[in-house]
């Protein structure tokens, strides 16, 4: 491979990612600036309601309060837990590296001249990190285990 090959590569591939991410963050800011206006609404509703009432205001002076007035990015959506989000996307990556890895190794045996040997470096860098991924997601699953996160709190069973 040129480099002028890797740049436009890197453009195309870069540039889509780039404006993507973009995107996403874009997104999340709406929807946190949405979240964060309707509680305010509701918060400035409740006030307006209960006036002076001197319970209302020692409970604003009060701790608790702040549990109301709080705004929780949770609510959002459900989340998986972090022990098999972690594991989820260690998987994840192991299969795109393992399978960009392979097709390249794979059209290598196809090409004739100078870029064999850029394929059989990135093939070879893709199948050993997709390996390294595979191998981090069984070391997360096994961790998980033994701190008893995926036993819902029972006992570590040894056979």
């Amino acid at each position: 491979m040129r480099g002028d090959d890797i740049a436009m590569m890197f453009i195309f591939v870069g540039i889509p990612w780039v404006l993507g991410w973009i995107y996403r963050t874009n997104l999340s800011h709406k929807r946190f600036m949405k979240i964060l206006q309707l509680k305010a609404e509701m918060n400035s509703r409740l006030l307006d309601r209960v006036g002076t009432d001197p319970a209302v205001v020692e409970f604003l002076k009060s701790d608790a309060q702040q549990h109301m007035f709080d705004v929780k990015l949770t609510d959002m959506g459900s989340r998986v837990p972090p022990p098999y989000m972690r594991m989820l996307t260690a998987v994840q990556v192991s299969f795109m590296l393992l399978s960009a890895g392979l097709g390249l190794l794979y059209i290598r045996g196809y090409m004739m001249g100078d870029g064999r040997e850029g394929f059989l470096f990135l093939g070879t860098l893709g199948v050993a990190l997709g390996v390294g991924a595979l191998l981090s997601a069984l070391a997360a699953f096994f961790v998980a285990r033994m701190w008893n996160d995926l036993n819902n709190g029972r006992e570590l069973t040894r056979n």
